[in-house]
């Protein structure tokens, strides 16, 4: 019997077949206008037909047909994205800042750095379904040089047998990639290099000031984080880099720079800028820094540079003003105002990671085969970026948050109820 329904789950009312307490076998979303993060085109008043954890079919919408007991979500003509992922964030396995990032479309992090055990258990109750969160993705502990002590989020390595043996440490606590930062030696730094290459792990993070970046992109550094491909020297010109060449040391010249850049992209070292983290650790200089990187993103989008979307989200950027997961989409409002496109925007939070994560047959895309990994959200991105912003409903392997769930992951509820 055909009747008006609000059935769990359902964005909105809806003329559907519903019986509470039925099992549905797949769910479908209907009048959809699917994005292409590829190519830039939609696919306008489609139907995406997810059964378990997974895309089961993309049909345009005229010609598709919904098996019986699927249950039907009417997307009204909102725009389905892949699910977003935060390729710099420091979440500490915090299940309330993991379920706020889940919250605003954020299917998957990259975790920076912190106490490995945390992060191990905050990964196990995700995958369990014990925990709302975003697939999560960690390096562990920082590898960092003196000084300093070593804690549960940072190991000091004084030497490269101790670099050796912190990777293969950290290989058998199962992280993903291993995480290097500024001062570690530079015997050091390439034996980390060497001993990461030995287990399988990429290694990423800053540029160690024994080393210049491009010394890091040929050791194989799979990612440069923030601004630290530039030249230490260059940083803090950056604000001056926008006004011409003089003045400035050799290495930090529009054509020092697009070599360097040149070099980067021939060895497919991807950057992660995390632009609107500088706007809270330099307030002073924010107008300079982005005036600097309105200048060099021109020479990275001319020289083809892969990129990632993160932000350096942390409880300490939280103090400041930053919101978890909401921040993502500041970032890629700022990539817009310095010249990038909301495709090269929106393709640097969703294919992009999965391309450098290895993962672009299981995410990345709306397609079938891939994993339900999505977001709904009214408005176009690839006209205004700003509408990634506007969450409608997130699925996240296969389970559905509607408006009312998702309100529920941001004040801390139970566990919305799974779809299937």
């Amino acid at each position: 019997m055909w009747v008006r329904a609000f059935c769990p789950g359902v964005l909105v009312l809806l003329v559907l077949p519903c019986v509470f307490g039925q099992t549905f076998s797949d769910l479908a979303i209907v009048h959809a206008n699917v994005v292409d993060v590829r190519t830039g085109s939609v696919e306008s008043d489609a139907t995406v037909v997810i059964s378990g954890s997974k895309i089961k079919a993309v049909l345009p919408g005229k010609s598709a047909k919904i098996a019986t007991r699927a249950r039907v979500i009417d997307a009204h003509g909102g725009y389905l994205i892949p699910g977003l992922w935060d390729m710099h964030v420091h979440s500490e396995g915090d299940k309330r800042v993991l379920r706020l990032m889940l919250a605003s479309g954020i299917t998957g992090i990259r975790d920076m750095g912190g106490d490995v055990y945390k992060l191990a258990e905050a990964r196990h109750h995700i995958e369990a379904e014990d925990w709302d969160g975003p697939r999560l993705l960690f390096a562990g502990p920082i590898l960092e040089g003196p000084p300093g002590q070593s804690d549960n989020d940072m190991w000091i390595v004084h030497t490269p047998e101790e670099a050796q043996r912190a990777v293969a440490s950290l290989a058998a606590l199962h992280v993903d990639f291993i995480k290097v930062h500024d001062h570690l030696g530079r015997d050091v730094y390439f034996a980390i290099a060497r001993a990461a290459k030995k287990t399988g792990l990429p290694f990423a993070g800053h540029v160690t000031a024994s080393i210049s970046p491009l010394e890091a992109s040929d050791a194989g550094q799979a990612s440069i984080e923030h601004f630290e491909f530039l030249p230490k020297v260059c940083v803090p010109l950056l604000g001056n880099m926008a006004v011409g060449d003089e003045h400035l040391p050799d290495d930090c010249t529009h054509a020092s720079t697009e070599a360097l850049l040149r070099h980067l992209a021939g060895n497919g070292t991807w950057l992660d800028p995390t632009l609107q983290s500088f706007r809270y650790f330099a307030p002073l200089q924010w107008k300079q820094i982005l005036a600097g990187f309105n200048e060099i993103g021109g020479q990275i989008r001319a020289e083809h540079i892969r990129m990632l979307a993160g932000t350096d989200w942390s409880e300490f950027l939280q103090s400041k003003g930053a919101r978890p997961g909401w921040c993502l989409h500041d970032e890629l409002d700022l990539w817009v105002a310095v010249g990038f496109t909301p495709l090269q925007a929106l393709q640097a939070a969703t294919l992009n990671p999965a391309i450098f994560l290895a993962m672009e047959d299981s995410i990345g895309t709306v397609e079938a085969g891939k994993v339900a990994d999505l977001v709904l959200v009214q408005g176009n991105p690839l006209i205004d970026i700003g509408n990634t912003r506007r969450v409608v409903a997130v699925i996240a392997r296969g389970t559905l948050f509607d408006r009312s769930r998702l309100h529920d992951l941001a004040v801390g509820t139970n566990r919305a109820r799974r779809m299937n």
